[in-house]
């Protein structure tokens, strides 16, 4: 049983099923988790408030019910968009997958199910995707003239194989993902949101600082030179080491007996 929940609307639910791990699901199953403009704010700031909660350590998103992480926008909101409002709403709306992925926190996503458009971009913007064998992917901006994931599917699956998924916005089932890399974990169905928790719990256990470095320091690297990243990471460590001796001996201590205890 959650330790804690709170439904943050009827289309947003807050868990946290155990110390440290926030569970965010998209409640609108009977249009597959479609995301509409009041969803995409109720996430926004439940993402901000969580940046701020050190409470919480990982971040973990999915979906209500068997049928899909989500379909994307809502198709049904949009055709009542004039065009002024449509060039507002995607101005909007597609901050949230920067959102997702420059998080302070370790975000993952616990994909059950279709897992199209704005879903896609969602999990491809979390730190960790984990699935089961009917998660599908498609990423169908290319399908009406736009362009989507050519900052995010490139890092994970490599550039030729990002471009071939995208100019065909073709359908990616879940034992490609798995073999290109797209999700890191394929479960049974069913097992989807269990197999994240434990993947939460297990990054909860550790350090808040340490997680929270290494995400910042992989992210950043990215557009570095090998010299600049290892650089940045050093200029972390150097400056987490004088803040663990003004902290004193106690902070040292605990820094000390983990270095002990790794074989």
């Amino acid at each position: 049983m959650p330790v804690a929940e709170k439904m943050i609307s009827d289309k947003l639910q807050k868990t946290a099923p155990s110390p440290g791990i926030a569970v965010l699901t998209l409640n609108r199953p009977q249009v597959m988790n479609a995301i509409d403009m009041e969803l995409f704010e109720l996430l926004e700031s439940a993402l901000d408030e969580l940046e701020r909660d050190d409470t919480v350590r990982v971040i973990v998103l999915t979906g209500a019910g068997e049928r899909a992480f989500s379909a994307g926008f809502d198709i049904h909101e949009m055709a009542g968009f004039d065009s002024g409002t449509m060039a507002t709403a995607f101005a909007r709306r597609d901050t949230l997958f920067w959102r997702i992925a420059n998080h302070r926190k370790p975000v993952l996503a616990a994909l059950n199910g279709i897992t199209y458009g704005a879903g896609a971009l969602m999990a491809l913007a979390a730190d960790m995707r984990i699935a089961s064998s009917s998660t599908r992917f498609k990423i169908t901006a290319t399908t009406y003239g736009a362009a989507n994931a050519t900052w995010s599917l490139p890092r994970i699956v490599g550039v030729s194989m990002a471009k071939e998924i995208l100019f065909t916005g073709r359908e990616v089932d879940a034992n490609e993902a798995r073999t290109i890399g797209l999700i890191d974990r394929l479960v049974t169905d069913r097992a989807v949101l269990a197999a994240a928790l434990d993947m939460a719990a297990a990054i909860a256990a550790n350090a808040p600082e340490g997680v929270q470095a290494v995400k910042a320091l992989i992210n950043a690297s990215l557009g570095r030179s090998l010299h600049a990243a290892y650089q940045a990471e050093q200029d972390w460590m150097t400056a987490r080491m004088g803040a663990m001796a003004q902290g004193g001996d106690a902070v040292f201590s605990r820094f000390l007996s983990t270095k002990r205890n790794e074989p």
